[in-house]
């Protein structure tokens, strides 16, 4: 686990998400990363030891952007249908301002250079959250499909595959809009609001017009 500290760990993490929106997390060293925040390597060392460690407080501390977003727009007071579009904009909006962190990070596991993959089990608030939304929905019967992975499955799919294709091909410095077929990046990065209503209206019953 890392250490808390005052100034320096901040110093050393938002160095740290700088490097890791341009080359991914596995594309820096320590030495480059020390140099970047100012501090020297004993400092690393003493806040992070490891920099397994180092990348899983980089991914709390994007992460938790995300989820305060959902709990400041999430409320009882809306209906499952609103919460759930909130839920994925702010979805959306982590992986696509996030999607070089994410791919690298999702490719180092899958290689076991990370090689605790229980670190996953701590970005699941906004699955939960999710879960939570469209078991009230289908109480209500207001939804498609009786089965709550299927919904989170058409929901979510749409915005996370694309975007770790997109940072994967970010970080081998193909910045140029991608136009493979009828897919062009420049417009899927464009079209969030019509891609979230796509989503939610594959779902539930009544539609979003």
């Amino acid at each position: 686990m890392a250490r808390k500290g005052s100034d320096g760990d901040k110093r050393i993490i938002k160095a740290a998400i700088d490097l890791a929106h341009k080359k991914g997390l596995s594309g820096f060293s320590v030495r480059e990363l020390c140099s970047k925040a100012k501090v020297n390597s004993g400092m690393f060392n003493y806040y992070f030891k490891k920099k397994e460690y180092l990348n899983e407080c980089v991914l709390k501390t994007i992460y938790a952007d995300m989820i305060k977003q959902i709990e400041l727009n999430v409320s009882p007071s809306k209906n499952p249908k609103e919460n759930i579009t909130e839920i994925l904009y702010a979805l959306s909006s982590f992986i696509k301002n996030n999607r070089t962190i994410i791919s690298a990070f999702a490719g180092d596991v899958l290689s076991l250079n990370i090689t605790d993959k229980k670190i996953f089990g701590n970005f699941t608030a906004h699955l939960k959250a999710l879960a939570e939304e469209l078991s009230k929905a289908k109480k209500q019967k207001m939804l498609v499909t009786n089965s709550v992975t299927n919904a989170i499955l058409i929901l979510v799919a749409p915005f996370v595959i694309p975007q770790m294709i997109l940072g994967t091909l970010e970080r081998m410095n193909i910045n140029k809009p991608i136009e493979l077929y009828a897919f062009n990046s420049g417009e899927f990065d464009s079209t969030t609001d019509e891609r979230i209503k796509i989503a939610v209206n594959a779902v539930f019953k009544e539609r979003i017009k």
